[in-house]
């Protein structure tokens, strides 16, 4: 067994109430050149393994708004990372791009709980979603559990770094605040 890393990281997206749509970049700026993504370093590992992801939302100030906060959370090698476009600007990640990606997450708008595990509102949000296997369908079902994690080799890679991207599945509308998400990612890495 390798060693179990806990590495986390933040944005900060623009202090606006602009509407996400589904697909939509969720990011600090929205200016694509000047978007600065969330990163995990596993700088020294040649191979890990995502067991969980966990993301927290806290508001700068007033409550989260949580209805329709539907978000997908695409882990990638840095190097193999599709381009920012900007905050609320449609990202559209192909096929190709996607089946780089070394873990994909769903957040689900049912799935929000405060700092003591009610689901009251709050200025602050968490939500924790183990390693699964999206089910397509039409109808939302329950993700079939991953036991294993999601593994991956960092192998000839120069700069062992991952990078995470989060795009609206629905459409959000946050207050005009500024929201930071955190995401804290489980890893088993060796």
């Amino acid at each position: 067994m390798g060693k179990i890393l806990r590495l986390r990281s933040t944005i900060a997206r623009p202090a606006d109430a602009t509407a996400y749509a589904a697909g939509d970049e969720v990011s600090n700026s929205a200016t694509a050149g000047s978007v600065v993504r969330m990163t995990f370093d596993l700088s020294g590992f040649r191979q890990a393994r995502i067991l969980s992801l966990e993301c927290d939302l806290t508001a700068a100030s007033g409550n989260v708004v949580t209805t329709a906060a539907n978000f997908e959370i695409s882990i990638f090698r840095t190097s193999e990372c599709p381009a920012a476009v900007g905050d609320n600007v449609t990202n559209p990640i192909t096929a190709v791009q996607r089946a780089t990606a070394v873990a994909d997450f769903t957040l689900d708008d049912t799935g929000w709980t405060g700092p003591l595990g009610t689901v009251a509102a709050g200025t602050s949000q968490h939500q924790a979603v183990s390693a699964h296997y999206v089910q397509p369908t039409a109808t939302p079902v329950l993700h079939f559990p991953h036991a294993g994690g999601y593994p991956f080799s960092l192998e000839g890679m120069t700069t062992k770094t991952l990078t995470a991207i989060i795009r609206a599945t629905a459409a959000w509308t946050p207050t005009a605040v500024i929201n930071t998400f955190g995401i804290t990612l489980n890893i088993e890495a060796e």
